[in-house]
C-alpha cells in the first residue's frame, strides 16, 4: 500500500471508500472529503493550508488523512506545524486493513514531524490509544460549563437524560425549583467578583491592535497557535454572523479578545435542543485571563443562552473559568503532540489550546 496526494482522478475511489465505511457501520458524519483541496495562488502567503493524502493499493483507497498546516509559537520562535486531521482507515470495518492506521501516522510524520492531533472524542478512542502507544504525549483539554437557565438545562441536557431514573430526577429538580437553587448556590460559592472597569467592544474586523496584543501576549506561553491579525482574519472572517468577536478593555486599555458562539442546537447528541453559548477562542496575558473570561461569560449570559461551555488548557484560563462560576466536567477533547513536537513544549503549564484550534469550533 502506498501513500499519495489526493488528486481529482481519485475522487471516485474515495467515494467507494466512504461507501464501504458506511456499509460496515461507520459514522456517516465522519467520512473523508470526496474532493481534493483547492490550492492557493502561487504567490499567496500560506498561513493556513491543508494537504490531503490517500492510502492506495491497486487503485483502491483504504485510508486517508489531512495535514492542516499552521504557524505556532513555540516559546521563543514561530514554526509551521501541522494538525493531523481526520485519519480514516478501512480497518474500522474490515480487520484486513487493521495496520493502515499506524501506517498513516508514520507517513504523516514523514511528511511533517511536528504534528499534533486534537479532539478525537476522548482517550478511550482508538486513535488516542494508538498515538500514545507510538510515544505521542497526550493531555486532556479540560471542559468547563456554566448553567445560565437551570430549568431549561435540566429539561434539555440530553447527555444526562440517558436513563429513565435520571430523567425523573432531573425533571423533579427542574419543576420543584431545587435545581435552580442548587445551581445558583454552587456557582455563588465558587464565583469571584469580576475585575473592575471591564468593557467590551464589538469587533467588525481584527486590525493592528490585535497584532499589538499578539506581540505582548505570546512571550507568556510556550505553545499556542499564531493569532496575529492576518491569521485571525482567515479564522474569523469579517462579516461572519456565526463568530461573535469582542475586544476586552480594562480601565480603558485593551487587554484581550474573545470569540463566542450562540447556537440554538437541534437534536444534538449531548445538548439536545438547548441554546448553547461557547467561549471558543480567546487571547490575553495569563494574568488578564480572568478579565476576558468574566467579560465573555457576562456577554453570553446577557444574550440569554441556556448553557455556556468552554475547553481551555492553560491553568490561568481554567482558574479564570472556575472563578467565574463555571464547573469542570470530564472532557472528550484531547491534545496529542508527536514525539518531535513534544520536545519543544515542556509540560502543560504553558500550553494555550482551546476550541479555536484544530478543526475550530465544529459541532458547536
Amino acid at each position: 500500500m502506498k501513500t499519495q496526494p489526493f488528486t481529482a482522478d481519485m475522487a471516485p475511489a474515495v467515494a467507494d471508500f466512504n461507501a464501504r465505511l458506511v456499509a460496515g457501520g461507520a459514522d456517516p458524519e465522519l467520512l473523508f472529503p470526496e474532493n481534493p483541496v483547492q490550492e492557493g495562488r502561487p504567490n499567496e502567503p500560506r498561513r493556513l493550508f491543508e494537504k490531503r493524502f490517500l492510502m492506495v493499493e491497486e487503485g483502491s483507497v483504504h485510508g486517508g488523512f489531512i495535514l492542516r498546516h499552521q504557524n505556532f509559537w513555540l516559546g521563543d520562535t514561530v514554526a509551521s506545524i501541522a494538525h493531523f486531521r481526520l485519519p480514516l482507515s478501512e480497518g474500522i470495518v474490515n480487520r484486513k486493513f487493521a495496520g493502515v492506521a499506524m501506517q498513516m501516522v508514520r507517513c504523516a510524520l514523514g511528511e511533517q514531524p511536528l504534528l499534533f492531533a486534537l479532539g478525537m472524542g476522548g482517550r478511550q478512542r482508538a486513535l488516542p490509544r494508538l498515538l500514545e502507544g507510538m510515544q505521542w504525549k497526550l493531555w486532556d483539554v479540560p471542559f468547563y460549563f456554566f448553567v445560565n437557565r437551570p430549568f431549561r438545562f435540566l429539561r434539555g441536557i440530553r447527555v444526562l437524560r440517558s436513563a429513565a431514573w435520571r430523567k425523573v430526577g432531573l425533571d423533579v429538580a427542574a419543576f420543584s425549583g431545587l435545581g435552580w437553587v442548587m445551581a445558583r448556590i454552587a456557582q455563588w460559592v465558587t464565583r469571584r467578583a469580576a475585575p473592575e472597569e471591564i468593557t467590551i467592544e464589538n469587533i467588525q474586523a481584527f486590525s493592528n491592535w490585535a497584532d499589538e496584543l499578539w506581540g505582548d501576549c505570546k512571550p507568556h506561553y510556550s505553545f499556542l497557535a499564531v493569532r496575529d491579525t492576518a491569521t485571525l482574519k482567515l479564522l474569523y472572517p469579517e462579516g461572519s454572523e456565526r463568530f461573535l468577536c469582542r475586544r476586552v478593555r480594562q480601565s480603558g486599555k485593551p487587554v484581550g479578545w474573545f470569540v463566542a458562539l450562540d447556537t440554538a442546537m437541534q437534536g444534538h447528541k449531548e445538548f439536545g435542543n438547548l441554546r448553547v453559548g461557547t467561549i471558543a477562542d480567546a487571547l490575553a496575558r495569563p494574568e488578564n485571563a480572568e478579565a476576558v473570561i468574566h467579560a465573555a461569560a457576562g456577554f453570553l449570559r446577557a444574550r440569554g443562552v441556556d448553557l455556556i461551555v468552554s475547553n481551555q488548557m492553560h491553568p490561568a484560563w481554567g482558574a479564570a473559568l472556575r472563578g467565574a462560576g463555571f464547573f469542570q466536567a470530564s472532557s472528550n477533547f484531547v491534545l496529542a503532540l508527536s514525539p518531535k513536537l513534544k520536545e519543544y513544549c515542556g509540560d502543560a503549564r504553558g500550553i494555550h489550546i482551546n476550541r479555536g484550534d484544530g478543526d475550530g469550533p465544529i459541532h458547536l
